[in-house]
């Protein structure tokens, strides 16, 4: 019935990738408090939609973490979860 729309890479995940290179460049460190929902709806001209999935993206990404009440933090960086969206396939084929 319907086609696949073609088009550019959606808000959040834009928006998911710029405050992971900034965690990944060490301009966002261990502990840091990311700007409020607000502060981003501003800086960036998205709605809030996009901003708490692109935060939530970098949660399950184990980036970050939202405290309720205090704000969205920084996690120590450690062993990245699997990628299933990586282009890489495992070598071990049992045939």
């Amino acid at each position: 019935m319907f086609t696949k729309v073609d088009g550019p890479v959606r808000l959040a995940d834009r928006v998911a990738a710029m405050l992971a290179d900034e965690i990944e460049s060490g301009r966002l460190t261990t502990g840091d408090k990311l700007p409020t929902e607000v502060e981003l709806v501003k800086q960036l001209g998205v709605s809030r939609t996009v901003i708490r999935e692109a935060v939530s993206r970098l949660s399950n990404a184990g980036l970050v973490e939202a405290r309720q009440g205090r704000g969205v933090f920084v996690l120590p960086r450690r062993t990245r979860p699997l990628d299933l969206d990586a282009d890489t396939t495992d070598s071990t084929d049992t045939k």
